[in-house]
C-alpha cells in the first residue's frame, strides 16, 4: 500500500484529498487545531504545528510522496504579520523538504495563482513570478527552495478554488449561495479575472500528480477566466436567483491590507497535456457542487 503525508489535511482541499483519495494508498494526515473525522482505516490523523515540527512522524511513516497543502493563505493576514507568513509558508516548507530529501519522497507544493502582478493574462508557467503581496512573495521563495533543492518536486500553482466545504467553514462560493438563497445583496470584483478551479477537480489532479513522475512547476486553474461578479452571474442563470443582487464592486473601492492582481488567470494547457483529469469551467462545477439543491424556477 503506497503511503502519502499530507499537510493541513483539515483544511478546505486537504479534507477533500482525504475523501477522494484512492483505497489503495495509506494517508497519514497533518492537522494542526481542527480534528479530522477518520472514517477509514487507511487514514491516520496526528496534531502538530507545522512551525514546531521536526517531522519525525513523517520520516517513521516513510511516504513516497509528500502534498503540502498547509499554509497561512489569508493574503490580508500575511500582510499584517509577514514574519509568521515566512514561518508558516517559507520555513516550515524548508523543513518538509529536508525531510523528503532524507526519505526520498516526492514532493507536491501547494502554490497559488498570487505569485503574479497581474499585468498581462493567463500565464504560463515559464511566466517569471511578480507577487505584490506578503504571500504572494513567500509561496515565491518556497516554491524555488523546493525546485533548486528536490529533485522530484512539483509546484502546483493554484487558481482560487470554489465548492462546498466539509471542514465547517463556508467558502466564498457558499458564502455567496447562501446570501443569494436569502435574498440578500453581494458585492463581488467586477476587475479581478482569476480561472477558478472545483475544490474536487484540484484533489482528483493532485492524486493524479502524485501517482505520475512529473516533475516542476504546473498551473492548475479551471476552464474559465473570469471575474467574481461573472461567476456570480452564473449562479444566478444557473439556480434563478435575481442578477439584481449582485453589487459590481472594484478593488479600489475596497481597503484591503493586501494588494491584489487584478488578472492572475492561468494558462492550463500543460496541465491538460499531463493529465487525464479534465478541468472543468465553472458552470460544470457549480452544478458538481450545488446541483443538490435543485432549480430554484
Amino acid at each position: 500500500m503506497q503511503r502519502i503525508f499530507i499537510t493541513g489535511a483539515s483544511g478546505f482541499l486537504g479534507r477533500y484529498l482525504i475523501e477522494r483519495a484512492p483505497d489503495s494508498i495509506h494517508i497519514l494526515a497533518q492537522f494542526q487545531r481542527h480534528p479530522i473525522p477518520v472514517a477509514s482505516p487507511n487514514v491516520t490523523a496526528f496534531q502538530v504545528d507545522i512551525t514546531a515540527a521536526d517531522w519525525k512522524e513523517v520520516i517513521d511513516f516513510q511516504p513516497e510522496v509528500i502534498i503540502h497543502a498547509a499554509a497561512m493563505t489569508s493574503l490580508d493576514e500575511c500582510e499584517r504579520q509577514p514574519q509568521q507568513a515566512r514561518e508558516i509558508n517559507v520555513a516550515s516548507t524548508i523543513r518538509l523538504v529536508q525531510a523528503a530529501q532524507r526519505i526520498n519522497a516526492r514532493f507536491i507544493f501547494i502554490s497559488t495563482d498570487q505569485i503574479f502582478d497581474g499585468k498581462k493574462s493567463l500565464y504560463v508557467e515559464t511566466d517569471p513570478p511578480t507577487p505584490l503581496s506578503v504571500y504572494g512573495q513567500t509561496k515565491v521563495d518556497a516554491e524555488k527552495f523546493l525546485l533548486t533543492h528536490l529533485k522530484n518536486g512539483v509546484s502546483a500553482r493554484c487558481a482560487l478554488i470554489y465548492g462546498r466545504a466539509l471542514h465547517g467553514r463556508p467558502t466564498f462560493t457558499e458564502a455567496m449561495y447562501n446570501k443569494l438563497c436569502n435574498d440578500d445583496p453581494v458585492k463581488l470584483f467586477v476587475d479581478e479575472y482569476r480561472t477558478p478551479i472545483l475544490v474536487q477537480n484540484l484533489a482528483d489532479a493532485l492524486w493524479e500528480l502524485a501517482g505520475n513522475d512529473f516533475r516542476g512547476i504546473i498551473h492548475l486553474g479551471g476552464a474559465q477566466r473570469l471575474t467574481r461578479y461573472e461567476l456570480g452571474e452564473i449562479m444566478c442563470r444557473m439556480f434563478n436567483f435575481p442578477t439584481r443582487l449582485l453589487v459590481p464592486t472594484r478593488l479600489a473601492e475596497v481597503n484591503l491590507p493586501a494588494p491584489r492582481p487584478l488578472d492572475c488567470s492561468l494558462n492550463i494547457s500543460l496541465a491538460k497535456s499531463v493529465l487525464r483529469t479534465r478541468l472543468v469551467d465553472c458552470e460544470e462545477g457549480l452544478r458538481i457542487a450545488f446541483g443538490d439543491a435543485g432549480n430554484r424556477g
